[in-house]
């Protein structure tokens, strides 16, 4: 199978039951190697102890040899010694005595027509080996076997460089099989039964372990516009788990805001253009009763259209600049060249109360060059704008509206400062809000600092405002008030 058919197979189970068989994968591999090994182990220690039985044997039957110097050979069973333990029974075991030539010298038990092998046994005996053993599984010709299979030890006999005489003893393994197959059969039931146990567990785990997030989606599928005051629940434990639900409730908060203001935005927007067209509408039904001849009637209506048509010039900049970066047309451009066109363009307005804009440039950088921000000129110059056409609008007549722009390494200060009748305190943070006029009746549609706040916003800049006072430390009389804007430099 494939991997992209692996692949694919995967993401038709759900993330729960893959979780549960990666789990019994790694858990089952670990588990089969660990057992493989310690069953190997096992049964290595078992046939190392057997064989060191069968060698302590084999020399008890070596001590009872005798050899005379005309190379008579007499040989006699041993004794049993009641002291060892032997793990086989010492009545099956065959003992037979060889020359190196392949003739047999003596005999105990029943061979029948079973030949020992020797050959190989000879030539690790000449190279040093004290004994050399092996398993016999071809029984052929043995009569009443006790076992599939015999561990045969071979030694020499004759202390001579090359050995002559062989000693051979070969035992039945039976109890080496019965404890090897016992360890057998304990793992063949326990690894299936862990595995078993493992899957069950892992299954049973991974539902804990997913329960918050069950929670969390129950909860959000119950989330809807009408309740998106509704939050995740949040685990106690510091995991991956809480820091997602956080971040889905953080999510949601800033949903639940955009809402909330896209409502009260509609409901304003309703009012200030339905405002307009009431007048219009009211003024040409009167004109229709008296049959005038709407010279009037038009020209109060045209003055209706040129509100109706700022705001909707306005309503359109602002939703260009929530549309986001995507929107934007970012480039490197000289933020006091943007402010000279934000100057000329409302220096009319300006020049209609005998207001004079005074522009000021201090440069902190301690650069030959001035510093370039990032940014689009139109909105930029649209910000400023604003804040000018604000401190014109309060400022009283024959008054100075001051512009200052600090350079400073990095980043660059703004501050439009008018001698206004300044903002109450408690509207403070409230100017920069869709509609809101910090002076009730005023002319404006309150839309102006809104824009502000928001290009600054896209910009990642800083717009502030506060009030000045006559008397720093009595902060009692207020002599307008001033909005900076802080940008960093690029």
């Amino acid at each position: 199978m494939s991997l992209e058919k692996i692949r694919n197979l995967t993401q038709l189970i759900s993330i729960r039951w893959r979780i549960t068989v990666l789990f019994v994968v790694v858990f089952g591999t670990t588990l089969v190697l660990f057992a493989v090994f310690i069953f190997n182990f096992l049964a290595s220690t078992l046939q190392h102890e057997f064989d060191d039985a069968l060698f302590n044997y084999t020399v008890d039957v070596n001590e009872s040899i005798s050899l005379d110097a005309r190379g008579d050979l007499s040989f006699q069973t041993p004794a049993l010694d009641k002291g060892k333990l032997y793990p086989f029974a010492l009545g099956t075991a065959l003992i037979q005595i060889r020359h190196t030539n392949g003739e047999i010298l003596s005999r105990v038990g029943d061979f029948g027509a079973l030949n020992l092998p020797y050959h190989h046994e000879i030539d690790k005996l000449n190279k040093g080996e004290e004994a050399v053993f092996r398993t016999i599984t071809k029984l052929e010709g043995l009569p009443n076997k006790e076992a599939e299979a015999y561990r045969m030890v071979t030694l020499p006999i004759d202390n001579s460089p090359i050995p002559q005489l062989l000693l051979q003893v070969a035992v039945p393994m039976t109890l080496l099989e019965d404890q090897i197959e016992h360890r057998k059969r304990i793992m063949e039931i326990s690894l299936p039964l862990a595995l078993l146990i493992s899957i069950i567990g892992g299954y049973l785990l991974s539902i804990r372990a997913f329960h918050p997030i069950t929670e969390m989606i129950a909860t959000t599928e119950a989330i809807s516009a009408q309740k998106l005051s509704a939050r995740l629940p949040v685990p106690s434990v510091k995991d991956e788990v809480q820091a997602l639900a956080l971040a889905l409730n953080e999510m949601l908060a800033r949903i639940e805001r955009a809402f909330q203001s896209q409502e009260r935005f509609i409901a304003d927007a309703s009012h200030q253009l339905l405002t307009p067209l009431t007048i219009m509408r009211g003024e040409i039904e009167a004109a229709l009763r008296h049959q005038d001849n709407g010279q009037n009637v038009l020209n109060s209506n045209l003055q209706e259209v040129e509100h109706l048509s700022k705001i909707v010039q306005q309503l359109l900049l602002l939703a260009r600049v929530e549309a986001g970066h995507g929107a934007l047309q970012f480039s490197p451009l000289a933020l006091d060249e943007v402010v000279l066109e934000a100057v000329v363009r409302a220096r009319r307005a300006a020049e209609k109360k005998n207001i004079r804009i005074q522009f000021n440039i201090q440069n902190s950088t301690e650069a030959d060059s001035r510093p370039e921000v990032m940014g689009d000129s139109d909105l930029l110059q649209n910000l400023v704008f604003n804040l000018l056409e604000n401190a014109v609008k309060y400022s009283p007549r024959d008054e100075i509206v001051k512009v200052n722009l600090h350079w400073q390494k990095e980043c660059q200060n703004l501050q439009v400062e008018d001698n206004g009748p300044g903002i109450p305190e408690n509207q403070l943070s409230l100017v920069f809000e869709r509609f809101h006029r910090a002076q009730p009746g005023g002319d404006g549609y309150g839309l102006g600092l809104a824009i502000a706040k928001k290009i600054s916003d896209a910009h990642d800049a800083k717009l502030t405002v506060k009030n000045n006072y006559m008397n720093s430390l009595d902060k009692t009389t207020i002599s307008g008030c001033t909005f900076s804007l802080e940008m960093k430099n690029i």
